[in-house]
């Protein structure tokens, strides 16, 4: 049961890395305003039009349809400005717009609430993407974050000897109950092929560091990192490619950025680097104090990494450095939102979704835990990654 709670997890945690246009046809216009839980295959109402039989389930146009007139749920600045700016909890509540989670969270006001919430977004962006996703890429790119967490933390829970009776990420592909079944018999042989995979390098890993759990995560979240890059490629989307290229040079800078602040070897931390084809010097770097970094980084390209490096090695935050990168990353893909039906429309609208829901959670746990509005402002997501 897909939940998210605050149980050492985050919503961020979820992000898909971590989703307006004119249609002269009266008709059309008039299918496309159904809503996402109108295209599941649920019943056959009287006069609702059965999604299945529009043999639509492969086409970008439907999609974009349905996400088009989903678009008032989504959180814009203002929505945003008056959520932070409520006086309360319950005031804040009146401020969320209409969608699942609104009617969840007014059923209950308060934090079981919240996490319901959640969970009806969560659940009906997933059916919806089994029954209609028009490419195999765009549900992978939707999904693989969500299996892969629930999969590290199966796995995770097992190793530390930590009982979990339900895994708290969205379910994707694969299935949560299968997924902690298999932890428990450390039998994954059913897995995609290249999810079981990415799972045998986390354990080529995990026994090279001895047994090191850590080594274990550095490598899953690596290997996840590159499937994304991969999807993206094989969609043939060349935005989406810079995109989650992009976002996985944050992702490097933070982890050595991180890591070397915790004091983690080098030995442990490089197992989420390997196979990058843009690393070279890293552990010269990772030797150094971070006030030397920059003598180092002239050997990396101009670009992400190489930028958040050396910010860092200044003295600037490390999480504001990574909060500004992915404003920026969101700024090159806000246009993506004009486009017309693609894959890019739909990944976009589903990484806004995905935002809000984050953006929603924090800003609502903050008002119900006294959370300074300077504090939730500066971590409010316009895009999850």
């Amino acid at each position: 049961r897909p939940v998210v709670v605050d149980r050492g997890t985050s919503t961020a945690l979820f992000c898909s890395s971590s989703v307006f246009f004119f249609f002269n046809d009266t008709a059309t216009t008039e299918i496309y305003t159904l809503s996402l839980h109108d295209a599941l295959p649920i019943s056959e109402e009287p006069g609702k039009p059965d999604m299945q039989s529009q043999s639509r389930k492969s086409d970008y146009n439907f999609v974009f349809g349905v996400f088009k007139s989903r678009e008032n749920e989504l959180l814009d600045d203002y929505h945003i400005e008056n959520l932070l700016k409520s006086g309360s909890f319950e005031e804040s509540v009146t401020q969320v717009p209409e969608s699942p989670f609104a009617d969840e969270l007014r059923k209950s006001v308060n934090e079981e609430g919240i996490n319901s919430g959640i969970t009806a977004e969560f659940n009906e962006i997933s059916s919806f993407l089994q029954l209609n996703a028009p490419s195999a890429e765009l549900k992978k790119l939707v999904f693989t974050p969500w299996d892969f967490f629930n999969l590290k933390v199966s796995v995770l829970s097992k190793l530390r000897e930590k009982q979990i009776d339900e895994l708290y990420g969205p379910t994707g592909d694969l299935s949560t109950e299968q997924l902690l079944s298999a932890a428990e018999e450390m039998n994954f042989s059913w897995l995609r092929q290249d999810i079981y995979n990415a799972l045998q390098e986390a354990w080529i890993a995990y026994y090279d560091a001895d047994k090191n759990a850590q080594a274990f995560e550095f490598a899953l979240d690596r290997e996840k990192n590159l499937l994304l890059i991969k999807t993206a490629a094989d969609s043939g989307s060349q935005e989406l490619l810079r995109f989650f290229s992009a976002a996985a040079e944050i992702k490097i800078a933070e982890l050595l950025i991180r890591g070397k602040t915790a004091g983690i070897e080098w030995d442990i931390v490089s197992t989420g680097l390997k196979n990058y084809q843009i690393l070279n010097n890293f552990k010269d770097i990772y030797a150094n104090t971070p006030q030397d970094w920059q003598g180092f980084t002239a050997g990396l390209r101009e670009g992400i990494l190489s930028r958040t490096l050396n910010e860092f090695s200044e003295g600037k935050n490390i999480s504001e450095i990574i909060l500004k990168l992915k404003h920026e990353l969101y700024n090159g893909i806000e246009k993506w939102k004009y486009y017309s039906p693609s894959i890019e429309y739909a990944y976009y609208f589903l990484a806004r979704k995905s935002a809000d829901l984050y953006n929603c959670r924090l800003i609502l746990l903050g008002k119900l835990n006294g959370i300074p509005f300077e504090t939730l402002q500066k971590r409010i997501l316009n895009v999850c990654i």
